[in-house]
């Protein structure tokens, strides 16, 4: 399996929850097995497991609309997102995407923030979370939400992290672990789905 995550939403912000928690997520995962990070931009690699990387525009970017097709391009098997992605028109790869909410970084443009206030809109989350083959929450609060905006019989998946708030590996490691899981019979089904 060509697994592919992405790392576009780690800004090594101490506030930013949603870094955080890819940060530990993405740390805890790379422990287990070898996988694609998407970047944007390179800066961010500092802060990052040593594994190999594609560079991608920015998810607030108006060219995120063609990563779907891009991926294809490298043929990646599965995708995880720790946040809804515009990312997945015209995919044929797996997509499991986590219910992480972008926030703005206090100095950031009015034009990101206007951006941003996609992320937080139920109906336009929704369309970007219904795209994905699994939904995964990292909490039970965050499951209940994703439960309410998911598609008839689209599969959630709550993951077990000690602390959502915290980018230590220890805090995800039963979480990465649970994770590895999802994706692996997520590209399974899909594979014997083609095989029929």
């Amino acid at each position: 399996m060509k697994l592919v995550v992405d790392c576009r939403w780690v800004t090594g912000d101490a506030d930013d929850h949603l870094s955080l928690m890819s940060l530990g997520l993405i740390r805890a995962l790379a422990e287990r097995r070898r996988f694609v990070m998407l970047v944007g931009p390179k800066t961010r690699l500092a802060l990052l497991p040593d594994l190999p990387w594609e560079l991608f525009p920015h998810p607030l970017s108006p060219r995120e609309f063609l990563t779907g097709r891009r991926l294809n391009s490298i043929d990646a098997d599965v995708l995880f997102s720790p946040a809804p992605t515009w990312g997945g028109w015209g995919r044929r790869y797996g997509l499991a995407i986590a219910g992480g909410v972008p926030q703005a970084a206090p100095d950031a443009p009015l034009s990101e923030r206007l951006r941003l206030l996609s992320w937080r809109f139920p109906l336009t989350r929704g369309v970007m979370t219904r795209r994905a083959d699994v939904i995964v929450g990292v909490s039970r609060a965050q499951q209940r939400s994703l439960i309410t905006g998911s598609a008839p019989g689209q599969p959630v998946v709550t993951l077990h992290a000690t602390d959502t708030g915290s980018d230590d590996v220890s805090a995800w490691r039963a979480s990465a672990e649970q994770l590895e899981q999802v994706l692996i019979e997520l590209d399974n089904s899909r594979r014997s789905a083609r095989a029929k």
